[in-house]
């Protein structure tokens, strides 16, 4: 019997562009693209995200102070079979042409610093602001 969703999600941290170090962060709005997945509002220093086991990239857009940027995350899927009660999960491996697009821009750039997602433990990328 499975007691938890095994797909790994994504894990996000946040640094200020300014003291480069890291920092919580508020977020007014997250929102997938060709899925699901709204938050109406964040705050933290970690962001966790699950990613599209059926495509080799997910998008969000981001919202900070009515400004909006999307992230787009480029992944190769990994299934792996648990057992026959649990099914498969899905590891993922970030792709380095994971980029932003900025509508005014509150997103200054993207550091990938754990490209492959076994566990939530660790952040994956880090976003610049």
């Amino acid at each position: 019997m499975c007691i938890r969703d095994s797909t790994n999600r994504i894990s996000i941290g946040f640094i200020d562009n300014e003291s480069k170090n890291p920092t919580g962060i508020t977020l007014s709005f997250i929102k997938g693209i060709n899925n699901d997945s709204i938050i109406e509002s964040f705050s933290g220093n970690e962001l966790k995200l699950p990613l599209m086991v059926n495509s080799n990239e997910t998008k969000y857009i981001l919202e900070q102070n009515e400004v909006k940027d999307t992230l787009i995350i480029f992944h190769q899927t990994n299934h792996l079979y648990l057992n026959r009660s649990c099914g498969f999960k899905s590891n993922f491996l970030i792709k380095s042409k994971t980029e932003i697009i900025k509508e005014s821009g509150w997103i200054r750039e993207i550091s990938i610093v754990q490209d492959s997602i076994f566990n939530e433990e660790k952040t994956n990328i880090f976003i610049h602001y």
